[in-house]
């Protein structure tokens, strides 16, 4: 039990958060933070999964092929991020030991019980969900048969990789089965029990990073805007529909990853591209980003590029100055002196960004 527990700390923290340096390394230095590369070696590692499961699938390899595939590429990953951050370490560590001996304590202990409180009730208590008759059986049969998708996860017929192509495109459940594989713990287990403890903490780390761009140093509002998320979604199960619902229901399923991490995910990485000058590497985790959402369900591949290009039209858009306009001809004159030239390039780049999901539509209408 003990191994057990340090191969998950190992493998869901220390080598999320290393992972993340990878791409972490080049931004500047106020944005160096821990939790900022836990969040992004997350989003890297649903990437990674996708881009490695969806091609072993149509070539009908082994379950335990993509698992050693992806421990592999993530070690690759680890040792490289720890040989370009090694002079650095001291001085990312120092930063934000400092930055964490300023956060408000009271606030602070509040939102961590708060998570707690969430996590002990996806510990101690249960919840049926009718959908689980298809991710969980699929991650199951995936660890049970060695196999991706070649048996039907409801009936067990073998035609798993001949239907359900939507589900073949964002095989989520897959993900749990890797786990299962890790921990060597059966998969179900794994959907309602540890996939839940592991991947709240990175969802309210997110809450956190965007908390922190909307009020600057102002770190007693962006504690009282996670206090007030986890209410709300404590607090928010109105619907089985709703996003809050989906969280603390059955977080383990593609679409609540989709709808809780990866849109909120989007708005991270833009606002921080916006403010880093969107460089080469912003851009670089915009597609990673958009990967990952392909690799949560098949509504993964045409919501993410819609928020994006909806984001960056609104970006372009709050640069045309509106304000202190007088007359017809001085509204004529901003409207051309306004730079169409490069707001059109920057929104052409944002597409640019969203050809994985192009791609994964593709397949999806061929197929």
């Amino acid at each position: 039990m003990i191994i057990t527990g340090l191969i998950a700390i190992l493998s869901f923290i220390i080598v999320p958060v290393l992972v993340g340096f990878n791409i972490v390394k080049f931004f500047k230095n106020d944005n160096k933070s821990i939790l900022f590369a836990y969040v992004i070696g997350y989003l890297i590692e649903f990437a990674i999964c996708e881009l490695i499961s969806v091609p072993m699938i149509f070539l009908k390899c082994r379950f335990t092929t993509l698992l050693y595939t992806f421990i592999g590429i993530n070690g690759i990953l680890c040792l490289v991020s720890i040989l370009i951050n090694f002079k650095n370490i001291k001085e990312i560590i120092l930063s934000n030991f400092k930055e964490l001996k300023t956060t408000p304590k009271i606030l602070t202990v509040l939102c961590i019980f708060l998570i707690c409180v969430q996590i002990y009730v996806f510990a101690f208590y249960a919840h049926t969900d009718d959908d689980d008759a298809f991710y969980v059986s699929t991650s199951v049969t995936t660890v049970q048969t060695n196999s991706l998708f070649k048996y039907d996860p409801e009936t067990g017929a073998l035609e798993g990789e001949n239907s359900k192509i939507r589900f073949i495109i964002g095989p989520f459940p897959l993900f749990m089965s890797i786990i299962s594989g890790v921990l060597n713990i059966h998969p179900a287990i794994v959907a309602h029990l540890i996939f839940p403890v592991i991947i709240l903490p990175v969802i309210y780390s997110l809450y956190y990073l965007l908390a922190k761009y909307f009020f600057k140093e102002d770190k007693n509002s962006t504690l009282l805007f996670l206090v007030f998320i986890n209410i709300l979604n404590m607090f928010g199960g109105y619907s089985k529909k709703a996003n809050f619902a989906f969280l603390l229901m059955r977080i383990w399923q593609g679409k609540a990853m989709l709808a809780n991490f990866i849109i909120p995910a989007i708005w991270l990485v833009f606002l921080n591209g916006k403010e880093n000058g969107f460089k080469f590497v912003d851009y670089l985790l915009l597609v990673i980003t958009i990967i990952a959402g392909n690799f949560t369900t098949s509504m993964g591949i045409g919501i993410p590029p819609i928020a994006l290009i909806l984001l960056v039209f609104a970006f372009e858009v709050s640069k045309f100055n509106f304000t202190n306009v007088k007359s017809k001809n001085d509204l004529k004159n901003r409207i051309l002196e306004f730079d169409y030239k490069k707001s059109f390039i920057n929104i052409l780049k944002c597409v640019v960004c969203c050809f994985p999901s192009i791609i994964c539509g593709l397949i999806y209408i061929l197929y």
